[in-house]
């Protein structure tokens, strides 16, 4: 993720995963989402430049 905008904050994560190879990554450029969520999820989360 490396922009702010709204609609990358609505996404539906449990669709994305879901259709996603595994491991699914997510890489947070803005530090905007859920990563503790995502997370429980599955995913394997990077908050860039914390």
């Amino acid at each position: 993720m490396v922009t702010e905008w709204d609609e990358f904050k609505q996404l539906d994560f449990a669709k994305i995963y879901a259709a996603m190879p595994k491991p699914a990554f997510v890489f947070d450029g803005r530090n905007i989402l859920p990563l503790a969520k995502l997370k429980e999820m599955g995913f394997r989360v990077y908050g860039i430049g914390k």
